[in-house]
């Protein structure tokens, strides 16, 4: 019987593994995810296809169905020895500052079993939310683990382009090479890979508030980003754990989901994403069937992450979510008069029924009697899971079908250990 090959979230024109290679070796440019310095595993790039180059991959999301995806993004993460006590207290590192190169970046390694299932989460997370073209999260197109040293470093160096070219930015040959600099000296004994589909026009949050973004459009993106927020808990249960401004990617620019609003949000990197306790998560639902999205969005400064930390312990983090922390004015910043609160909630209320609008919209649209010889182009809203079971056969090359992820025991680091790697998720957004 042929091995079940992984086909993630998008149409897919050939095997992932051929696919994926044909991407990065055609592509313009790679560019490291500057943001990504805040993850606490893992290292984000972001590589754009050549134009005049068919892109093997083509997009699913509502305003962009059928079309090339010309962007994807490669997430790597150190994976250790499954040996108990082998590898439990290493780390790896990566320069991400070139200016001063001798400033890194600190890294966990993950066990193969957490990197399994953050590829189960999201892709869980992909399905339970694709089914009217909006999906809160770039569709898995790839994942693997490079259990080979000479096979690891064979994949970066297709990212790294040849040398001496010039074509790729200097931080983003200086990341890859300290990467492979990781492999060879054992800090990084297996290699995980994840590849993701993104759309044209998606930057990271973080970005935005260092272009010094307009406050009234910085309050609309950060509530759709607060909308999804919510949407993730209650389409799926999970909250994304490390809601930091580089996780979060908004389109300021696209239509059709918002009505007469423009601009979009999508979920990045769920490497902490936690299920929320049954009864906070009962919470939420009541308390969004109220129409009261601010005090929903409280609770979840109340959560943990997948490591068992608690988040209101990171308030300058992750408090933006719960109005705990003004990213913009870069300092402490809680709604507490009554006529402020009910203000944001006003704007959280029409900002979701301008998405519902835009919904409708899109099903009427898509289920046009006019579109009924064209279903392959213009298929029945919701997707039938007959569509969504086209889309997906595997997890990782060769492995088993898409199951539940399993629940795992969390275990707390030291506070010592969590501090040092966190000097570098401390910094401000650039004004």
């Amino acid at each position: 019987m042929r091995k079940k090959t992984q086909k993630g979230g998008v149409l897919i024109k050939t095997n992932p593994e051929e696919a994926i290679n044909f991407f990065i070796e055609n592509s313009s440019q790679v560019t490291w995810l500057r943001e990504t310095a805040n993850s606490a595993s893992g290292v984000i790039f972001v590589c754009t296809l050549n134009e005049g180059i068919e892109s093997p991959y083509e997009m699913i999301r509502s305003t962009d169905f059928k079309s090339p995806v010309k962007k994807i993004l490669i997430k790597f993460v150190g994976i250790r020895s499954e040996v108990p006590g082998k590898y439990d207290d290493n780390e790896w590192t990566v320069p991400y500052n070139i200016v001063a190169p001798i400033i890194f970046a600190n890294k966990n390694l993950e066990t193969e079993e957490t990197f399994k299932k953050e590829i189960n989460i999201q892709t869980d997370v992909f399905f339970k939310t694709i089914s009217y073209l909006n999906p809160l999260c770039p569709a898995p197109i790839y994942a693997s683990i490079k259990n080979d040293k000479s096979n690891a470093i064979e994949f970066i160096s297709k990212l790294r382009g040849p040398a001496g070219s010039g074509l790729w930015p200097v931080s983003s040959v200086a990341i890859l090479n300290g990467i492979i600099a990781n492999i060879n000296n054992g800090s990084i004994p297996y290699l995980g890979i994840l590849g993701m589909e993104i759309a044209d026009g998606y930057d990271t949050f973080y970005d935005l508030y260092s272009k010094n973004s307009m406050r009234t459009k910085l309050r609309t993106y950060e509530n759709m980003i607060r909308l999804k927020n919510l949407e993730l808990a209650l389409k799926t249960g999970y909250s994304q754990g490390d809601f930091h401004t580089g996780n979060m990617l908004v389109n300021p620019s696209v239509d059709g989901y918002y009505s007469e609003i423009p601009g979009n949000a999508i979920i990045i990197d769920f490497g902490y994403a936690n299920k929320i306790p049954s009864e906070k998560l009962q919470e939420i639902k009541q308390l969004v069937s109220e129409n009261k999205y601010v005090e929903a969005l409280k609770i979840f400064n109340t959560l943990r992450r997948s490591d068992n930390w608690q988040l209101s312990e990171f308030p300058g983090i992750y408090g933006w979510l719960s109005y705990n922390y003004d990213n913009k004015e870069d300092k402490p910043s809680e709604l507490v008069k009554p006529e402020e609160i009910e203000a944001e909630n006003n704007r959280l209320i029409a900002l979701k029924q301008a998405e519902e609008i835009a919904t409708d919209e899109r099903i009427a649209f898509y289920n046009s009697d006019s579109h009924s010889g064209e279903r392959n182009k213009y298929p029945l809203l919701p997707l039938s899971n007959a569509v969504k079971n086209s889309l997906f056969e595997g997890m990782l090359s060769g492995g088993k079908k898409r199951t539940k992820p399993k629940s795992r025991k969390n275990s707390k680091k030291s506070t010592k250990k969590y501090n040092r790697q966190r000097r570098y998720k401390s910094r401000r957004p650039r004004k």
